[in-house]
Protein backbone atom coordinates (compact mmCIF):
# COMPACT_ATOMS: atom_id res chain seq x y z
CA UNK A 1 0.00 0.00 0.00
CA UNK A 2 2.67 2.45 1.10
CA UNK A 3 4.83 1.80 -2.57
CA UNK A 4 1.16 2.20 -4.57
CA UNK A 5 1.09 5.96 -2.61
CA UNK A 6 4.59 6.57 -3.79
CA UNK A 7 3.78 5.51 -7.39
CA UNK A 8 0.54 7.80 -7.03
CA UNK A 9 2.41 10.58 -5.60
CA UNK A 10 5.75 10.27 -7.88
CA UNK A 11 3.33 10.40 -10.94
CA UNK A 12 1.00 13.16 -10.28
CA UNK A 13 4.24 15.00 -9.34
CA UNK A 14 5.67 14.17 -12.62
CA UNK A 15 2.69 15.32 -14.28
CA UNK A 16 2.68 18.34 -12.45
CA UNK A 17 6.00 19.51 -13.40
CA UNK A 18 5.84 18.64 -16.91
CA UNK A 19 5.25 21.24 -19.50
CA UNK A 20 2.85 20.50 -21.51
CA UNK A 21 1.66 23.86 -23.53
CA UNK A 22 1.28 23.60 -26.99
CA UNK A 23 3.46 25.56 -29.14
CA UNK A 24 1.95 27.70 -31.63
CA UNK A 25 4.85 28.58 -34.95
CA UNK A 26 3.79 31.34 -37.63
CA UNK A 27 4.25 29.07 -40.98
CA UNK A 28 5.75 30.42 -43.98
CA UNK A 29 3.55 32.07 -46.13
CA UNK A 30 2.50 29.84 -48.96
CA UNK A 31 3.50 31.95 -52.53
CA UNK A 32 0.87 33.31 -54.18
CA UNK A 33 0.66 32.61 -58.57
CA UNK A 34 -0.05 35.21 -60.38
CA UNK A 35 -1.54 34.62 -63.61
CA UNK A 36 -0.07 37.79 -65.27
CA UNK A 37 3.14 37.65 -66.65
CA UNK A 38 5.07 40.65 -65.28
CA UNK A 39 5.73 43.77 -67.33
CA UNK A 40 9.45 45.75 -67.73
CA UNK A 41 8.91 49.30 -66.85
CA UNK A 42 11.25 51.96 -68.37
CA UNK A 43 12.43 54.55 -65.91
CA UNK A 44 12.16 57.73 -67.78
CA UNK A 45 14.79 59.43 -65.53
CA UNK A 46 18.78 58.32 -66.61
CA UNK A 47 20.40 56.74 -63.81
CA UNK A 48 23.23 58.88 -61.91
CA UNK A 49 26.29 59.07 -62.34
CA UNK A 50 28.20 58.13 -59.11
CA UNK A 51 29.66 61.21 -57.39
CA UNK A 52 33.38 60.99 -57.71
CA UNK A 53 34.97 60.95 -54.22
CA UNK A 54 36.80 63.70 -53.48
CA UNK A 55 40.98 63.19 -52.71
CA UNK A 56 41.67 63.82 -48.95
CA UNK A 57 43.99 66.42 -48.22
CA UNK A 58 46.35 66.21 -46.10
CA UNK A 59 46.13 68.47 -42.69
CA UNK A 60 48.38 69.22 -39.93
CA UNK A 61 48.68 67.07 -37.39
CA UNK A 62 48.10 67.62 -33.60
CA UNK A 63 49.29 65.72 -30.73
CA UNK A 64 46.89 63.44 -28.15
CA UNK A 65 46.31 66.62 -25.58
CA UNK A 66 46.71 69.55 -28.10
CA UNK A 67 49.61 71.24 -27.11
CA UNK A 68 52.02 70.37 -30.47
CA UNK A 69 50.49 70.81 -33.87
CA UNK A 70 53.18 70.14 -36.75
CA UNK A 71 52.04 72.13 -39.92
CA UNK A 72 54.78 70.94 -42.10
CA UNK A 73 55.69 68.52 -43.78
CA UNK A 74 52.20 67.55 -44.00
CA UNK A 75 51.38 63.66 -43.48
CA UNK A 76 52.92 61.11 -46.40
CA UNK A 77 54.75 64.11 -48.54
CA UNK A 78 57.88 62.97 -50.20
CA UNK A 79 60.83 64.47 -48.67
CA UNK A 80 64.45 65.37 -48.65
CA UNK A 81 66.90 66.81 -46.63
CA UNK A 82 67.57 69.26 -45.23
CA UNK A 83 63.88 68.83 -43.94
CA UNK A 84 62.00 71.74 -42.56
CA UNK A 85 59.81 70.99 -39.59
CA UNK A 86 57.77 73.33 -38.29
CA UNK A 87 54.26 74.24 -36.26
CA UNK A 88 52.82 75.35 -33.04
CA UNK A 89 53.02 74.51 -29.61
CA UNK A 90 52.10 75.39 -25.89
CA UNK A 91 54.45 73.24 -23.78
CA UNK A 92 56.20 73.58 -20.67
CA UNK A 93 58.75 75.72 -21.02
CA UNK A 94 58.45 75.72 -24.61
CA UNK A 95 60.63 73.17 -24.42
CA UNK A 96 60.67 71.06 -27.65
CA UNK A 97 62.33 67.45 -28.62
CA UNK A 98 62.65 65.90 -32.66
CA UNK A 99 63.79 63.38 -34.53
CA UNK A 100 63.41 62.01 -37.84
CA UNK A 101 63.44 57.69 -37.85
CA UNK A 102 63.20 55.22 -39.88
CA UNK A 103 60.49 52.81 -40.11
CA UNK A 104 62.66 50.12 -37.86
CA UNK A 105 63.37 52.87 -34.82
CA UNK A 106 66.93 54.36 -36.84
CA UNK A 107 67.21 57.58 -35.52
CA UNK A 108 68.33 59.41 -38.59
CA UNK A 109 68.65 63.16 -37.01
CA UNK A 110 67.82 64.29 -33.86
CA UNK A 111 67.87 67.96 -31.68
CA UNK A 112 65.84 69.82 -29.30
CA UNK A 113 64.58 73.39 -29.96
CA UNK A 114 62.18 75.91 -27.88
CA UNK A 115 59.01 77.28 -29.17
CA UNK A 116 58.31 81.38 -29.14
CA UNK A 117 56.73 80.49 -26.07
CA UNK A 118 55.75 78.48 -23.55
CA UNK A 119 52.66 76.96 -21.91
CA UNK A 120 49.92 78.50 -21.71
CA UNK A 121 50.77 80.17 -24.25
CA UNK A 122 51.05 79.00 -27.93
CA UNK A 123 53.92 79.45 -29.40
CA UNK A 124 55.53 79.05 -33.43
CA UNK A 125 58.95 76.73 -33.88
CA UNK A 126 60.82 75.76 -36.65
CA UNK A 127 63.46 72.79 -37.24
CA UNK A 128 65.58 72.57 -39.94
CA UNK A 129 67.05 68.71 -40.10
CA UNK A 130 69.55 67.46 -42.06
CA UNK A 131 70.42 63.76 -42.46
CA UNK A 132 71.60 61.51 -45.04
CA UNK A 133 69.46 60.94 -47.93
CA UNK A 134 68.57 57.07 -48.15
CA UNK A 135 69.96 54.87 -51.25
CA UNK A 136 66.01 54.09 -52.32
CA UNK A 137 62.70 56.20 -50.78
CA UNK A 138 62.03 54.43 -47.46
CA UNK A 139 58.87 55.41 -45.02
CA UNK A 140 60.17 57.62 -41.93
CA UNK A 141 58.95 59.72 -39.13
CA UNK A 142 59.09 63.04 -38.31
CA UNK A 143 59.00 63.59 -34.67
CA UNK A 144 57.89 66.43 -32.29
CA UNK A 145 57.96 65.74 -28.92
CA UNK A 146 58.23 66.98 -24.97
CA UNK A 147 59.39 64.60 -22.14
CA UNK A 148 57.93 64.86 -18.23
CA UNK A 149 59.45 67.24 -15.90
CA UNK A 150 58.57 64.22 -13.29
CA UNK A 151 60.09 61.13 -14.97
CA UNK A 152 61.44 62.15 -18.80
CA UNK A 153 58.20 60.00 -20.38
CA UNK A 154 56.95 61.58 -23.40
CA UNK A 155 54.85 63.42 -22.49
CA UNK A 156 53.27 64.52 -25.64
CA UNK A 157 54.22 63.73 -28.96
CA UNK A 158 52.90 64.24 -32.97
CA UNK A 159 54.69 61.53 -35.11
CA UNK A 160 54.55 62.25 -39.15
CA UNK A 161 54.60 59.70 -41.54
CA UNK A 162 57.21 60.44 -44.51
CA UNK A 163 58.33 59.35 -47.66
CA UNK A 164 62.41 59.65 -47.37
CA UNK A 165 63.29 60.17 -50.61
CA UNK A 166 66.12 58.37 -52.45
CA UNK A 167 69.91 60.77 -52.54
CA UNK A 168 70.16 62.39 -55.57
Amino acid sequence: MRTAALVLAGVLLSTACADNRIVVTTPTPTPVRSTTAPTATASSSPTPSPTPTPTPVPTPLLSARGGILVKEPLANTKVRSPLTISGEASVFEAALIWQVTDTAGRVLASGFTTATAGAPEKGTFTITATYADPPSDIIGFAEVYTRSPRDGTIDEIVRVPLILAAGR
